[in-house]
């Protein structure tokens, strides 16, 4: 073989030879960089991706807090209980896996619902409960399947209770499933892997201190998705528990007092010296364990098509117009401006003439020489009427928002009303008509346009009560530590000094416990406790007959006891009550009997009215006359009423 052959083949060789080993060297180097990216530059990606492949994150909800009486009762707890969650990013068909699970669990269409409601809004990595309170049969049916249900799990998980169903339901208020529209007040990120959160009532405003802080659980997975172990814990941190100042028995009173007879209206029970409600009762009232899972449609409609409207919280949503509860306010200013004086004195017959307009008294027999006294005893409304013009309209409405009226009143419950202290500005506005002297006749006896709450009432009248101070409500008293069982007190509101004369005081003081011991309070009286307090019969329109308004009358009475050294300020409202307030007397009595008599369970019967004296005594045509009732119009020729019933409530 020639030379020059064998040479061009030994470089031909050497020449493949090194590509080849380029071509080596380059896939070396390409291997490196890649392991120095995976291993250096992306570490941290994908060492987080290495490890989300073999656990999980699973939310621990902490225990919620409770919510208990003055005396330590449970008025909202926990109870265990298994439900079913789906995480619906961890399953690969959500709607075939729904439909096994419906046929699984025999899951009624409104459950599957309910469950869409709540994933709306909410991430798919958190865990929505489509049933709780699973039953042995239905755990064991999900246990045996796990293999074929990826993303969904049986969890031990802690459910809202009321034990007393629907005696607090309107200011303890309850839980209901998370939604969309929960979330726009609180941040969505402290509510994954939670079930519940506050609709109403003090479940809601004490939202943030009640649903504690939650924890977590990094959970070791195998290759078939099975938890098999737990990495590291984060324990949750149990909500405060809740001490209010409300009294089992004294809400018991009221509600049996209340919904036992079937009226619809509202109680108020306050310590007048520092605002702490003692009971709240709304009637008819609702069942707050039905919302706790997501109402079901039954009950739901149950509510809406009752015509007592269950759902309204009357004590601080239900407008009335006072009646006769207002007089003591009025007598209050009119002494402290100088209008009166205590000792004044008028006759009253039983009408007054104004305008060529009749107004008439309840008694149209009439009281004869009346003052301050016997017109608060009995009521007596021309007293009224013509205190009414003396004051003016200025006067009257400068007293009532003196005394909380018109405006929201501060609690802590969401919600409230503001009532209503007509102006002639608001006239004006909203009926483009003037003020006239007639309206304010008819304001001095708290009827025309004027409407207030119960709650409004009960604080205006515990500032009679304590001596001229306007406390705030409160119904919570402290919060509890679960786990250290520390107390720590929710302040009182500093009260407003509304700087009341001694001498209005006094004479207002006498008005209403004469009302109580000879007047037209007297069936409230308690033997052995001293009770002032004031009547009110307010005509509500509720409709037209033959060219006339049609008028029904709510029941209403304030008061406070003991006289001198008070404990308890009572407001009471009966729609539709009747006359003389004889169906809201019987409500107040046992409130007031509840509380400062608890051992003595029997009711006692009413005593007999002391022996009258001269400045309070009634006309005995008053005790023979059929007319002696509320039972006329206000005026004739006089326009304007108003409706004061509540609008429909919702529910949050």
């Amino acid at each position: 073989m020639p030379l020059s052959e064998s040479l061009k083949r030994t470089r031909s060789f050497r020449l493949r030879l090194g590509v080849a080993a380029l071509l080596m060297l380059l896939a070396i180097l390409g291997v490196v960089l890649r392991i120095v990216d995976l291993q250096v530059l992306h570490y941290s990606k994908f060492r987080e991706l290495a490890y989300d492949n073999h656990v999980a994150l699973v939310p621990l909800a902490p225990p919620r807090g409770l919510i208990l009486a003055d005396h330590g009762e449970v008025l909202a707890e926990n109870q265990p209980t298994y439900a079913l969650e789906i995480t619906p990013d961890q399953v690969p068909h959500l709607q075939q896996s729904l439909q096994f699970l419906q046929h699984l669990l025999n899951l009624s269409p409104e459950e599957l619902q309910q469950f869409t409601a709540r994933r709306a809004g909410k991430p798919d990595f958190d865990p929505i409960v489509l049933k709780a309170d699973l039953n042995p049969t239905q755990i064991a049916a999900v246990s045996v399947r796990a293999m074929e249900l990826p993303g969904v799990r049986i969890v031990a998980m802690m459910h809202r209770h009321y034990p007393y169903d629907a005696l607090f339901s309107h200011v303890v208020g309850y839980v209901g499933p998370i939604t969309a529209a929960d979330l726009k007040d609180f941040h969505a990120n402290k509510y994954v892997g939670r079930n519940y959160i506050g609709k109403n009532g003090l479940e809601r405003y004490y939202e943030r201190q009640l649903r504690g802080d939650m924890g977590y659980e990094i959970k070791d997975i195998n290759a078939r998705g099975l938890p098999v172990g737990t990495l590291r814990q984060i324990a949750a941190h149990p909500g405060s528990n809740l001490m209010t100042h409300l009294r089992l028995r004294v809400q018991e009173a009221g509600a049996e007092a209340l919904q036992g007879k079937g009226y619809r209206g509202a109680v108020i029970a306050m310590d007048p010296n520092n605002g702490g409600i003692l009971a709240m009762v709304t009637s008819p009232s609702f069942n707050a364990n039905w919302f706790v899972d997501g109402i079901s449609n039954a009950h739901w409609q149950s509510l809406l098509n009752n015509p007592g409207r269950p759902l309204m919280n009357r004590a601080d949503n239900g407008l009335y117009p006072p009646g006769s509860c207002a007089k003591p306010f009025y007598t209050i200013q009119a002494v402290q401006e100088g209008v009166i004086s205590p000792a004044f004195h008028t006759y009253c017959p039983g009408n007054y003439q104004l305008g060529g307009h009749t107004y008439w008294d309840w008694n149209r027999g009439g009281f004869g020489e009346t003052g301050i006294t016997k017109a608060l005893a009995w009521s007596v409304d021309v007293f009224y009427y013509k205190l009414a013009v003396k004051m003016g309209i200025d006067l009257q409405d400068k007293t009532l928002w003196r005394f909380g009226f018109g405006q929201k009143t501060p609690i802590d419950l969401p919600g409230g009303a503001n009532g209503l202290v007509p102006t002639p500005a608001w006239k004006r506005a909203h009926l483009h008509a003037p003020w006239y002297t007639g309206d304010s006749v008819i304001l001095g006896i708290g009827q025309g346009y004027l409407l207030e709450t119960p709650l409004q009432l009960v604080r205006a009248v515990s500032a009679l009560a304590n001596g001229g101070y306007l406390v705030q409500p409160q119904v919570a008293k402290a919060f509890i530590d679960p786990q250290s069982g520390k107390t720590i007190p929710i302040p009182n509101a500093a009260p407003v000094n509304l700087h009341i004369s001694t001498e209005a005081m006094h004479a207002v003081h006498l008005g209403m416990e004469a009302c109580v011991n000879t007047g037209t309070c007297h069936t409230v009286s308690i033997p052995g406790i001293s009770i002032a307090g004031k009547t009110g019969t307010a005509q509500v329109p509720m409709g037209y007959k033959n060219g006339r308004t049609i008028y029904n009358n709510d029941s209403l009475f304030i008061g406070w006891a003991p006289v001198d050294h008070p404990k308890i300020a009572v407001a009471v409202v009966v729609e539709n009550g009747g006359y003389n307030a004889w169906q809201a007397l019987p409500v107040a009595r046992a409130v007031i009997k509840a509380y400062l008599q608890p051992d003595q369970t029997a009711p006692a019967p009413a005593p007999a009215p002391a022996p009258q004296k001269l400045s309070t005594k009634m006309p005995a045509k008053v005790a023979q006359s059929a007319s002696a009732h509320y039972d006329a119009p206000l005026s004739y020729g006089e326009k304007g009423s108003v409706n004061p019933r509540p609008a429909q409530s919702t529910v949050q």
